[in-house]
């Protein structure tokens, strides 16, 4: 029997079969997503139509780079509750650049929560937990060395900016994540515009840990308000978020690089997995 044949008018039965097949199929396609190549997961509602994102973000690109952040932010705000990711990090501290960092990371949104797992080359903490309004808005750091953290009883409290932080860091953990770093940069980008200082640049196409990316440069002119002389952004199309942000200081040298790899979005987080012992971490008792 023919294709048409078994399709027509009076094949009743047949046609409701297939109709629920595709019934099921459909609902089958709206409850995930999964690109197991970059180990990416979101909910299929969530992803932006593919041909027209990507299509507006090189349009965007090539054309006007606020605009394009601007559209990012806009569906990342709509779009995405949690995520945990591998951050990949190198940056240059007083002049010196640093050992690459690989770091797990847990993330949500509300309240703003983070915790950290150091899985290679951990500063002086190897865990860290911050939770927006907790413990006085101080973070808690586990120390990487055990004797260490025999003495503290486990873990201490710390200002994410404060100087025993920001001797380890560029960027702060209260300043964590895509949302704070689209914010920031177009910040940045926008009071360069205004002064007239901005040039921005489409820097073609890269691949960023398996993933395709479209490439924003920024050159920015010295000055102690502007952050780096080159900027690169690699905006992933599909995510719509900057999986990759370099710098580059006046020297033309490396002063930081962020992968965000293995990217999972609005995985369920709970307030319960940032609590101390969900993180491998004891209290820590009260700041001295």
């Amino acid at each position: 029997m023919s294709l048409k044949q078994a399709l027509r008018p009076s094949n009743r039965r047949v046609r409701y079969a297939v109709g629920f097949l595709l019934v099921g199929l459909f609902c089958i396609q709206c409850i995930s997503v999964t690109d197991t190549s970059s180990s990416v997961v979101i909910a299929k509602s969530q992803v932006a139509d593919p041909k027209v994102a990507a299509q507006k973000i090189v349009d965007l690109a090539k054309t006007d780079h606020i605009a394009l952040l601007k559209y990012c932010l806009d569906h990342y705000n709509r779009t995405y509750r949690d995520y945990t990711c591998t951050l990949i990090k190198q940056e240059r501290i007083s002049g010196v650049l640093g050992a690459e960092q690989e770091v797990q990371a847990k993330y949500k949104e509300s309240p703003f929560s983070v915790a950290m797992q150091w899985t290679r080359n951990a500063p002086l903490g190897d865990r860290l937990l911050y939770v927006e309004g907790k413990y006085d808005n101080n973070m808690m750091v586990r120390p990487a060395n055990k004797f260490l953290r025999m003495l503290v009883d486990g873990a201490v409290l710390r200002k994410p900016d404060g100087p025993d932080a920001m001797r380890n860091t560029l960027r702060p953990v209260n300043l964590f994540g895509f949302r704070k770093g689209m914010e920031d940069l177009i910040r940045v980008y926008c009071e360069a515009r205004d002064a007239g200082h901005l040039k921005e640049a489409f820097g073609g196409f890269a691949e960023v840990a398996g993933r395709k990316t479209v490439v924003l440069e920024r050159y920015l002119p010295a000055s102690d308000s502007y952050p780096a002389w080159k900027t690169l952004l690699y905006i992933d199309p599909e995510l719509l978020v900057p999986v990759c942000i370099e710098g580059y200081g006046w020297d033309k040298q490396l002063t930081s690089r962020y992968v965000f790899e293995n990217v999972r979005f609005n995985t369920g987080l709970t307030d319960d997995d940032f609590l101390p012992e969900a993180n491998d971490m004891k209290a820590a008792p009260a700041k001295k």
